[in-house]
């Protein structure tokens, strides 16, 4: 993360000292991702190693996880990207690396569910979801430097308000699903399609709510984060070690979301080879 004065806003941008980088972003999208990867593991031995009895607290349809557990940590990951486009000096950039690993992402699983039939095509998820959320504020960013001159300003920051606000009330004013409904994609939009034309994915995640989840995000990096920096910048430095592991995933969160998957059902496979597992 970066450190730029309005004068030199435009030429090479100042990094951060280590004492001053907001590491506790970091921290709580790598714990997040950590969990995201327990769950995972913990769906892979259940339904594609069939244990069943392995795991069903946090896999299969446990409530408690899916309608509490899940949404939490979606809403501390989802958020805290929301927060790093305050950091990101060209969030166009961000928005298209994003979307091309999420277009890579997605004929990936459609291969590999034709040859494998594994059921984990995944059509839209949290990669689509944030690059769309990044277009858009890269696009509301620039409209909003263009009209005032300035990266933020208090129109705009009433503007995003509006856009959680709007966000949370279609979440809530939309149908699951009618007979107008007669396509299974309209879960893109957080609209559970008719089970006539629903069809299996790997994962799904809707525009909406999850669109405002971001824009709050957004919202509290231009409050909270002004200067860009830690906001606990005297964390004693045993914490701070402690910490380490979940501070670099979260800085590589990307790429491990990419391959964690891959990597933890080739160690599944390879240890029930060599009859590690049964």
């Amino acid at each position: 993360m970066e450190s730029v004065t309005e004068k030199n806003e435009k030429e090479t941008p100042i990094k951060l000292s280590e004492s001053k980088r907001a590491f506790e972003l970091d921290v709580i999208r790598g714990f997040a991702i950590f969990m995201m990867i327990l769950h995972h593991t913990a769906y892979d031995f259940r339904y594609v190693l069939e244990y069943k009895n392995l795991f069903t607290f946090i896999s299969g349809n446990c409530l408690w996880f899916w309608g509490l557990l899940q949404p939490f940590f979606l809403c501390f990951f989802v958020g805290v990207s929301g927060i790093c486009c305050q950091f990101s000096r060209n969030n166009f950039k961000r928005a298209m690396k994003l979307g091309l690993v999420a277009i890579g992402f997605t004929i990936a699983t459609v291969v590999a569910d034709h040859f494998l039939d594994l059921g984990c095509t995944i059509y839209f998820n949290v990669l689509h979801l944030l690059t769309v959320a990044t277009l858009l504020f890269a696009v509301f960013d620039h409209f909003e430097r263009k009209k005032t001159g300035e990266r933020q300003s208090r129109g705009g920051t009433l503007v995003l308000l509006l856009i959680v606000l709007g966000s949370m009330f279609l979440s809530n004013a939309i149908p699951t699903y009618n007979e107008v409904f007669k396509n299974g994609f309209v879960f893109i939009l957080g609209i559970e399609p008719h089970p006539d034309f629903a069809f299996a994915m790997g994962d799904e995640m809707g525009i909406f709510p999850w669109l405002g989840v971001f824009f709050l995000g957004v919202l509290i990096g231009r409050l909270v984060y002004t200067n860009k920096e830690t906001l606990f910048p005297r964390t004693p430095k045993a914490l701070r070690t402690a910490m380490k592991p979940f501070e670099w995933i979260g800085q590589h969160s990307l790429l491990i979301y990419i391959l964690h998957q891959p990597i933890v059902l080739g160690i599944l496979y390879g240890l029930r080879a060599i009859g590690v597992l049964p």
